[in-house]
């Protein structure tokens, strides 16, 4: 408690010490200045330009006026200012400047909404202190003279006389009435005027010094007087300025402390939201790395099987070719006996007695075989018809055309077998010179007749083989299909 009234009391004579403020000519002018150029802002809603001045005076804001502000300062310089301003303090220029003189007739009322405004702009406003009074002048060296020139050796009223003055004079006044009181003393005697002189001295210094300490309480008790009340408000002042400080602070550390703790609870918000992320992404690269893994073992798979697919396409390719190497001379070969045989027989024919030879009649047909290349002999009739016929295409209705007993190169394609003259059984004819004719339109030359089981293999085919003849009927002098033969490419 001791403790806390120290700093009381320190403080309040840190108070007393602050030195009284007073309105000086310029700082009244600055503030007439400064209510000048808010009352014209807000008077007219286009004098923003008011805003980036800063005048110091009213004349040099004047100068700065446009028309329209030039008219409205008429009114505000109409006002009276008042001429007691030196003895006023900083909070009442501000009050009259954003108040009392607003009162005034006259001024307009768009003009008087920057009382707010203003009061906070003239707070701003530094009073300087007033400067020091003279002394009064101390009637002490007068008194003191007066009491001292009276030549009574008796000193029992100097004391009294002495002490009225309010400010008696310092004490090396005190010789002047020891010099006057010399000559009256030396008229009656040397010793007595000596002990007059003596005694007259300690009184007036007595006298002096009492009347020092009395003037000095009476200029001391006025001005603490009427300067005690200033002092307690400015003291209360910066007692409420500290508690509101305090609080501010202890408000400011609760709002800080949670903002703190807001700001923590986020950064663990985030950390454990970055741990999460972290942990889903590893776990997707590590999926992607077994994904990866388990491609890359398939894709290996895939080459070894590819390779091997490889080595085997390449030994049946060169099994191919040797097939077609041996097929190739099987052709050759079969070409050979053919001739050889073909040889055998024009020879054996022209040996043979022409007379033994029984006559040939081609049988050839346009769509079904015409009556005049018919075989003349009746099918009925066995024996009538040769055993070997060679026949061209089988038409839309099933009937052989262009019947021939020799094979014919441009329209011979089936080769038939006749046992008995009513019933033949017939085969594609196998010759090498006929097959690049047959397999350019197969449609045309073998579907009528032929019952194909691959025919997608017709562009590379190089030899047909019939797996199965085909069967017809002879009647009314034509040939009908009653079967179709089998047939492969290879």
């Amino acid at each position: 408690m001791k403790y806390f009234l120290k700093l009381f009391l320190i403080a309040v004579a840190m108070v007393t010490a602050i030195p009284s403020f007073a309105v000086t000519d310029k700082e009244m002018e600055q503030a007439r200045a400064i209510a000048a150029k808010h009352y014209l802002r807000y008077a007219n809603n286009g004098s923003d330009y008011l805003d980036k001045l800063n005048p110091s005076s009213v004349s040099e804001l004047s100068k700065s006026l446009k028309s329209k502000e030039q008219e409205n300062i008429k009114s505000f310089n109409a006002v009276a200012v008042p001429k007691d301003y030196a003895s006023w303090d900083k909070k009442k220029l501000v009050e009259y400047w954003s108040s009392t003189f607003f009162k005034s007739p006259g001024l307009k009322d768009d003009g008087k909404k920057c009382l707010s405004v203003l009061a906070r702009n003239l707070n701003k406003l530094t009073v300087a202190a007033p400067a020091a009074t003279p002394a009064a002048a101390k009637p002490a060296e007068a008194s003191a003279q007066s009491n001292t020139a009276t030549p009574t050796p008796s000193n029992s009223t100097t004391p009294a006389a002495s002490a009225t003055p309010s400010k008696p004079s310092a004490p090396t006044a005190s010789p002047a009435p020891a010099t006057t009181a010399a000559p009256a003393a030396a008229a009656n005697s040397k010793e007595t005027a000596g002990q007059a002189v003596a005694d007259a001295e300690a009184e007036v210094a007595q006298a002096v010094v009492q009347a020092e300490a009395d003037a000095g309480l009476a200029d001391e008790q006025p001005k603490k007087s009427s300067n005690t009340g200033w002092y307690i408000g400015i003291l209360v002042v910066l007692v409420g300025v500290v508690i509101w400080l305090v609080v501010y602070a202890s408000k400011s550390m609760k709002e800080t402390g949670a903002t703190l703790a807001d700001h923590k609870a986020g950064e663990k918000e985030i950390r454990e939201a970055k741990k999460a992320a972290k942990e889903e992404q590893n776990k997707m690269r590590e999926q992607y790395a077994n994904s990866l893994t388990s491609k890359n073992d398939e894709i290996k798979q895939l080459k070894a099987h590819n390779e091997s697919l490889e080595k085997a396409v390449d030994t049946a390719q060169r099994e191919a070719d040797a097939l077609r190497r041996e097929l190739d001379a099987a052709k050759r070969e079969l070409a050979a006996l053919r001739q050889g045989q073909s040889e055998r027989q024009n020879t054996t024919e022209s040996e043979a007695p022409r007379q033994a030879r029984a006559p040939q009649r081609a049988v050839v047909e346009p769509s079904v075989v015409p009556a005049s290349q018919k075989a003349q002999v009746s099918p009925a009739r066995p024996g009538g018809l040769p055993p070997v016929v060679f026949l061209g295409y089988v038409n839309q209705r099933g009937l052989f055309v262009k019947a021939s007993r020799t094979l014919n190169m441009e329209s011979s394609v089936y080769r038939m077998d006749i046992p008995d003259g009513h019933h033949g059984l017939f085969r594609v004819v196998n010759d090498p010179d006929i097959l690049d004719r047959l397999l350019d339109n197969t449609a045309q030359w073998l579907e009528g007749g032929c019952v194909i089981e691959n025919p997608e293999d017709a562009d590379i085919a190089v030899e047909i083989v019939t797996l199965q003849p085909g069967e017809a009927l002879f009647s009314d002098n034509t040939c009908r299909v009653t079967k179709k033969a089998r047939i492969k490419f290879v």
